[in-house]
């Protein structure tokens, strides 16, 4: 299982593919999972965006050393993101929530995209198919339709989290690619039982992590717990500190 698993997403990862690719790369798991695979077949750029001192940045400079990728990383500080905030506002007026995931995504697009990319990949789709919110361990406590939840949000990302980090990369002028929204991948992670899925709960997403040895993920991605984008970046604190100044100014439309 874990060998067609890794098969499908090496597949799928090089069918995203360009001679040139770039790589929005926090150092976690998933952004990891696709530059161990892309560096086999064409040449790869990773971007970190996040403040100074930021959880990403950190592992996402260790994490690139290891793999033996280029990486540059963008540092934000608050002017920047509260300016990004507003760039990404104006194509799409979300609330505040919503437009804080989408601040380090703009970053690392807009400098992809400077240096000459007409491509970036994304993990995006990795936490549906393999548990990686904590949500979902608490609607199988609650007896809830864990099976009908996780494949009705996975099928969701596509006019969700996936539209507007397509928009995000289309404003910068780039193409965003999404290995892990993959049909095919989908099939198989779905096909194993949710026992096996969920095996994990403290670092999650345990059966990417045995996928991610045999397609050579560095020990420290593989390693590292789960912390999602605005808050591994150190964006979310910014936009809390800002908070009644961005949602009277920017309000919620979508």
């Amino acid at each position: 299982m874990l060998t067609e698993l890794a098969k499908a997403l090496e597949e799928s990862t090089t069918e995203c593919m360009e001679d040139r690719i770039a790589i929005s790369f926090s150092g976690g798991l998933d952004s990891a999972t696709l530059a161990a695979i892309a560096k086999r077949h064409g040449e790869v750029f990773l971007f970190s965006a996040g403040v100074d001192g930021s959880e990403d940045l950190a592992y996402a400079q260790t994490v690139a050393g290891e793999l033996g990728l280029p990486l540059e990383k963008i540092i934000l500080d608050e002017a920047k993101v509260l300016e990004i905030y507003r760039r990404i506002y104006e194509f799409y007026p979300a609330g505040l929530l919503k437009i804080e995931i989408g601040v380090p995504i703009y970053a690392c697009c807009a400098r992809a995209a400077e240096a000459g990319y007409g491509a970036i990949m994304f993990g995006s789709g990795s936490e549906e198919l393999f548990m990686g919110y904590e949500r979902y361990y608490r609607y199988a406590a609650e007896g809830k339709n864990l099976d009908a939840i996780v494949k009705a949000e996975f099928e969701a990302l596509g006019a969700g989290d996936i539209a507007m980090i397509r928009k995000i990369a289309y404003k910068c002028g780039l193409e965003a690619r999404f290995p892990f929204y993959s049909r095919r991948l989908a099939e198989l992670a779905f096909g194993i039982p949710l026992e096996e899925r969920m095996a994990d709960r403290e670092l999650k997403k345990g059966v990417l992590r045995e996928a991610g040895k045999l397609l050579g993920v560095p020990k420290t991605a593989l390693e590292r717990r789960k912390k999602a984008a605005q808050y591994g970046s150190g964006v979310h604190k910014i936009i809390m500190k800002n908070s009644p100044e961005l949602n009277q100014k920017y309000p919620k439309k979508i």
